[in-house]
């Protein structure tokens, strides 16, 4: 399958950059530190300036040749990652150091609670990291790292294609002082390459930070056809994410953090008698560490 895509694509920069910074610390580990001191195979996927070349956070991390991707359906809608020969299930996924795995199944584990222009980069540790992160990381970890806003600016992205492809995004980020936030939404439509496999695909996140502190705040919702995929029925499927973080650093090494996740799922058998058979799930996780 072939997709033919036509991107119209406009920025607005509404003031000065703000001074770059040449410092990578990574915050795939269990304390963040330099790039240069980190002891374990460690890649950075950067994103934040090559957008335009993908579509989903999936198309960046297929840039990584240790990582194996699977997709049900295009645009990352459900997807599952595995690294050096792992299961999805032993591959742990983060965002901004917090725990995105799903206690129901891996296959959940990819449902990114924010959409693609609120990512600065991705970074992939290779290797056991269970010593640190717990079973989930036999095979290794991914972790996605918000962006940080450079200036204040707004930009727009739409594209159009066959098989009914219809993608709306935007972000829009601000400086004010001490203080940046970034707030993104995008929207991604398809009827499907055959009949029952349409999807859609609902992103919005806003991250904030003042000083030493930062919130991430983000929702996803995902709703795909999955006609033959479990058997010769038309199914359908559609899950939904919730996110909160907050971090807080207490000294230059010293830091506490508490996150919130929800996802719910919900599977039809038949999509045209969805009184047959009709699962739902729902998961709500907390979490928080403190590092010294």
């Amino acid at each position: 399958m072939r997709t033919l895509t036509f991107l119209v694509v406009s920025a607005l920069l509404l003031s000065a950059q703000a001074p770059r910074r040449d410092v990578v610390v990574v915050t795939g580990t269990y304390e963040p530190i330099p790039l240069e001191e980190a002891e374990r195979a460690i890649t950075l996927l950067p994103v934040a300036g090559q957008r335009l070349l993908a579509a989903s956070i999936v198309d960046f991390l297929k840039l990584d040749p240790s990582l194996d991707v699977r997709q049900r359906v295009p645009a990352g809608v459900q997807a599952d990652v595995s690294i050096r020969g792992g299961t999805f299930a032993q591959t742990l996924v983060l965002l901004d150091g917090e725990r995105l795995n799903d206690p129901q199944t891996g296959h959940h584990s990819m449902d990114i609670p924010v959409p693609l222009e609120a990512v600065g980069r991705i970074e992939v540790l290779r290797g056991a990291g269970s010593a640190l992160y717990g079973a989930d990381a036999l095979g290794g970890v991914v972790n996605i790292v918000t962006a940080h806003p450079e200036a204040s600016e707004a930009r727009v992205r739409a594209a159009a294609g066959n098989f009914g492809v219809n993608q709306q995004s935007a972000s829009l980020s601000g400086l004010a002082g001490e203080f940046s936030g970034h707030l993104s939404f995008s929207r991604d439509f398809s009827s499907g390459f055959m009949p029952g496999r349409d999807y859609r695909n609902l992103g919005a996140s806003a991250v904030g930070r003042w000083r030493a502190s930062s919130l991430t705040l983000g929702a996803a919702d995902k709703a795909f056809g999955a006609s033959g995929f479990y058997g010769d029925y038309n199914s359908w499927e559609r899950t939904k994410t919730w996110f909160a973080g907050l971090r807080q650093a207490l000294g230059e090494r010293t830091s506490a953090s508490f996150a919130f996740r929800r996802h719910t799922d919900l599977f039809v058998l038949l999509r045209d008698r969805p009184q047959v058979y009709t699962n739902r799930h729902a998961v709500e996780a907390y979490q928080g560490a403190a590092a010294a």
